[in-house]
């Protein structure tokens, strides 16, 4: 006999692409998922973090999270646990939202946030099995900044101590509490926000939360019979012998950052002395995110196949094409282009060091008169153009101060002239004598 959890992650509600929302996309694949949730009929459903895009989302993303965690809700307990893109705040209005504001407090059993990492007021939540045979023990840690070691866990011990170390220390803490008076028929599960070493990222995660020096050591993580863990939007396990931990990943293709990755949920069947069965369901609402890369004439091909999916292009061409996005439209006829690079030949330009950047640094006007140039623009337009764009620089700003002595003193330090040269005659460490006289 075991119990069942159902894992889901990093749904990023409000979460665009480029300029377009994909609210139809959202909607197809959360529908999926309570599907997928009825069918397996759960002992406890588990979201592991990032529930929201954004700490500020919009009333329809509310709406959206509201409708689709209550229906959760109707067919096992949830546990929500706050990602590094989720608010407190947020949460806590959710939590009042789905409590018909506060009413019912059945409600508020039933579907659960954890915000909180603090030792002291760590979600800790038992619910038996639908057959009453175990009970789900479960320990969730929302996601844990760096800088809230400073703040919220003032341990001397900790103060040098690396972010892993520091880590090590908070789950520790976790699995004590977890473990506590633990009879044989309970199953420990731990549900978590965080980077762990080795993790596979999709590059579609914010890069500092997975800089190496912010990893928690897969050996720190509880024993427990499952980890639900979130923040990795690419679905996959974290390898430790005899300890199931996955990330779910997020249900939907994000950005270019995941392209070619298929998306899932976790079905995890485990018991106290049973060996665990894992099973990552695949989800097929959203639509693919596909990048073209080559010339019009190797891209051709490609994009016959690409579909009705989101698409990315980067273009080689010799010479700047007006007609690109169109030609490129009339390839993809199901597709939505959100992106089109455009890449020429020759544009590419060294780093320039001082000595160059000194000598060679092209001049504005030339700059301009090239990129109308390689526009169309010629002739008498081309010459207006220019002598417009002289006559402008040449017109003082009525509103711009005169520069001060320091500020030519600067100038003429940065461009390598003699400190000398400058007018001396108003430093602010010195007193015109006719303002001395004006003092008077």
């Amino acid at each position: 006999m075991t119990g069942r959890v159902f894992h889901t992650s990093d749904w990023h509600l409000g979460r665009q692409i480029g300029r377009h929302r994909r609210d139809s996309e959202v909607d197809a694949v959360l529908a999926e998922i309570i599907d997928i949730a009825e069918d397996y009929t759960p002992d406890l459903i588990v979201h592991s973090g990032d529930l929201f895009d954004s700490p500020r989302p919009s009333l329809d993303d509310m709406r959206r999270a509201a409708h689709t965690l209550r229906r959760l809700g109707e067919i096992a307990p949830v546990v929500v646990v706050a990602g590094n893109h989720d608010t407190t705040h947020v949460l806590t209005f959710l939590n009042y939202v789905l409590s018909d504001m506060g009413t019912r407090q059945d409600e508020q059993t039933r579907i659960r946030f954890a915000t909180d990492a603090h030792p002291d007021r760590l979600l800790l939540a038992e619910y038996p099995t639908r057959n009453g045979d175990f009970t789900l023990r479960i320990g969730a840690l929302p996601y844990l900044h760096p800088n809230r070691f400073t703040y919220d866990f003032a341990n001397p011990d900790l103060t040098t101590a690396t972010y892993a170390e520091q880590m090590r220390t908070v789950q520790a803490d976790v699995y004590r509490r977890l473990a506590a008076n633990r009879g044989p028929r309970d199953i420990l599960v731990y549900a978590a926000h965080l980077f762990v070493e080795g993790a596979l990222p999709s590059y579609s995660e914010r890069r500092i939360s997975l800089n190496a020096e912010y990893a928690a050591a897969a050996a720190s993580l509880p024993d427990v019979a499952y980890g639900a863990l979130g923040h990795i939007h690419k679905p996959q396990s974290v390898g430790r012998s005899g300890f199931p931990a996955y990330y779910a990943g997020s249900p939907l293709q994000m950005d270019f950052g995941e392209t070619g990755e298929t998306k899932c949920v976790v079905l995890a069947e485990i018991g106290p002395d049973t060996t665990p069965h894992i099973d990552l369901q695949e989800l097929h609402a959203g639509r693919r995110l596909v990048r073209l890369e080559g010339t019009l004439e190797e891209i051709a091909p490609r994009a016959a196949r690409v579909g009705d999916a989101w698409v990315k292009a980067v273009v080689n061409v010799d010479t700047f094409d007006p007609s690109l996005p169109d030609t490129l439209a009339k390839m993809l006829p199901r597709a939505t282009l959100v992106d089109i690079d455009e890449r020429r030949s020759g544009t590419a330009h060294r780093v320039l060091d001082r000595q160059t950047a000194a000598t060679e640094l092209p001049d504005i006007n030339d700059l301009l008169h090239d990129y109308l140039a390689d526009r169309g623009t010629s002739g008498p337009a081309l010459d207006r153009a220019m002598a417009a764009f002289t006559h402008l620089r040449a017109e003082p700003d009525p509103e711009a101060p005169t520069p001060c002595c320091e500020e030519t003193l600067l100038t003429a330090a940065i461009a390598g002239q003699p400190l000398d040269a400058p007018d001396r005659s108003s430093l602010l460490t010195g007193i015109d004598i006719t303002d001395a006289e004006t003092m008077r």
